[in-house]
């Protein structure tokens, strides 16, 4: 149906086309829009703000999106971008490409100039149709709004792109929408719209149901040695129960990694390994825990022990279950990708009835003797040390959190050290990390967005150069409030690369500048400078006393000093003594 023809100037149409698209994404399901300003997307810009939908307005672009990549992730529900033309759009391209890989399902509107513009010098002009060509589950580019391209048009385009986004392999989808000047009529009223009804949400559009074959169920309950490993993936509230029951019903040993949401809580109590990162590092115990049979659930794991430990065993069949049919296995290793979720394949051999061997029962009883020896090591180990160190306090933060509350783990390190170091905890923690691509890039924004969509306390734990990568995090919290702790360990350069080959290949004044790249900034003062508090914590006493101020409210930074030399070499310590723990466990 077209507009009245009184209706049809340019301006109107503009706006028209873009209210139906934004009342429709929100009758299919979005959950938020993060708005960059500028002046070709004028019309997606006051259509957001007369949708009713929750948005926020961001300075920079790719700090908006990683902030929607986070509200994404914390609340399962697609999150909206929007922009204007130019280069606007591609600084969202961190944030998308890591939606892609990680399953993050974003919803992109560039705003365009027409076509008659592009390729004629036209400024602030250039091709966007391809921006993030790789990356998003569908791209579209609309025709100019007119009298031709209705409403209705635009309605459809919403519903699609949401269930392009929340599909089996959810994502990011990207709209190039191009508009005529005037953008917008010469009187826009400013009425918020209700939600449009009678659309169910596009996110039911795409489910579907994989049945698992007798053949499956009767090769998997024939295994004894069999390993289950839980990789990173988008937030599953069910994966808890499918793993327990997984567990339960074959008697395995079940590694999982801090961003596959299992590492917390009691669910897998009794099976989950603990300590998989640490006690594989000993090449005695790893040979002597060799699988006969891997099944594997969502990304490749964080921990590079674990990894080798799987490339070692290559006679052991991987099995990938993905509801996606997706081939996230980089070692090459899957003999077959079962197209079904974890609670699927929990179900059919629940309804098999069988119960673990005692031959299998020993299996993972292995298993955990080893894990307590290597907590216990662990253990002596830290409490030796006097100085705060990483391990310390990864083992503080997850520790003091409380039931609830909201992790962000970024990458290189942090997400490292809670692998190795996070312990048995039993109240419930959500662990979030950007494990798609695996960038330092963005993750402050990250985290607010998380922190915007779970209200409960949230804190996100990255490294010194994390946080100097996205200072403008610290602005767009500057500008939007909210309630974000950032636990920021200052070993002042890059830790990561103290554990990689060139840290010992080449000379200390070659390794410096070239790697480690030492800043010497203060933290502290950067982030009250941005209207933040902030604060220096330099043992686990004034840690924890300093974070339960700050989960009661408001932004706050952090500080925890670290010797890089100290926190390497007690890493080395820490891998000796549970070494000589479980030689001694094995020898017995």
């Amino acid at each position: 149906m077209n507009p009245p023809a009184e209706l049809r100037d340019t301006g109107t149409l503009n706006l028209a086309f873009a209210q139906a698209l934004l009342d429709e994404l929100r009758a299919a399901g979005v959950s938020a829009v993060v708005v960059c300003p500028g002046s070709r997307s004028t019309p997606l810009t006051l259509a957001v703000a007369r949708s009713g939908l929750p948005y926020s307005v961001h300075i920079d672009e790719r700090s908006a999106a990683f902030h929607a990549l986070g509200h994404a992730k914390a609340s399962g529900r697609a999150v909206v971008l929007v922009c204007t033309s130019g280069t606007a759009g591609a600084n969202f391209l961190p944030a998308v490409a890591e939606a892609s890989h990680a399953r993050v399902p974003l919803v992109v509107l560039t705003a365009d100039r027409p076509p008659e513009l592009r390729a004629w010098g036209a400024a602030q002009t250039m091709e966007q149709r391809a921006l993030y060509a790789g990356f998003a589950r569908w791209s579209e580019e609309t025709p100019c709004p007119s009298d031709g391209v209705a409403v209705e048009y635009a309605r459809a385009l919403a519903r699609r792109a949401v269930c392009a986004a929340t599909g089996p392999a959810p994502g990011p989808v990207h709209l190039n929408l191009p508009f005529r000047e005037p953008l917008v009529p010469d009187s826009v009223p400013m009425d918020v719209r209700a939600p449009v009804a009678g659309q169910a949400s596009a996110a039911t559009a795409v489910a579907s149901a994989h049945e698992v074959s007798p053949d499956v169920v009767r090769t998997l309950l024939g295994v004894e040695r069999g390993v289950l490993v839980f990789g990173p993936d988008a937030w599953d509230a069910s994966l808890a129960d499918a793993a327990a029951d997984l567990a339960g019903t074959l008697g395995w040993p079940a590694i999982a990694d801090p961003a596959s949401g299992l590492r917390a809580g009691t669910a897998l109590e009794g099976a989950l390994i603990h300590s998989a990162d640490v006690l594989l590092r000993d090449a005695d115990t790893a040979e002597a825990l060799a699988p006969e049979f891997v099944l594997r659930f969502g990304g490749q794991p964080t921990s590079k022990a674990c990894n080798q430990w799987l490339a070692r065993h290559g006679a052991a069949p991987v099995w990938l279950a993905d509801p996606a049919a997706g081939f996230r296995d980089p070692q090459h290793r899957a003999a077959r990708v079962l197209r079904a979720s974890a609670t699927q394949v929990a179900a059919a051999l629940r309804a098999s009835g069988a119960t673990p061997t005692v031959s299998t029962v020993a299996w993972r009883t292995r298993w955990q003797d080893a894990d307590r020896a290597t907590i216990a090591a662990v253990t002596e180990a830290l409490q030796a040390e006097p100085r705060f160190l990483a391990p310390q306090l990864a083992q503080s933060l997850w520790a003091a959190l409380p039931q609830g509350a909201a992790l962000y783990a970024a990458n290189s390190m942090a997400i490292r050290e809670v692998d190795s170091f996070a312990g048995p905890r039993p109240a419930e923690l959500r662990l979030l990390a950007n494990r798609g691509v695996n960038g330092i890039d963005g993750q402050v924004s990250s985290a607010l967005g998380a922190a915007a969509a779970h209200g409960r306390p949230t804190v996100l734990w990255c490294g010194d150069l994390t946080l100097l990568h996205d200072v403008s995090g610290l602005l767009a919290g500057r500008l939007h409030g909210g309630n974000l702790t950032v636990v920021v360990s200052n070993d002042d350069g890059g830790g990561i690369f103290e554990y990689l080959p060139v840290a010992r290949s080449v000379p200390r004044e070659v390794f410096e500048p070239l790697f480690a790249v030492p800043h010497g900034l203060d933290l502290c003062a950067i982030a009250r400078g941005f209207g933040w508090q902030a604060s220096r914590a330099a043992s686990v006493v004034e840690f924890e006393a300093t974070l339960s101020r700050a989960l009661a409210g408001g932004l706050h930074v952090i500080e925890v000093p670290m010797d890089r030399a100290a926190n390497t070499a007690f890493h080395v310590t820490i891998n000796a003594a549970v070494r000589e723990r479980l030689r001694a466990e094995l020898r017995q």
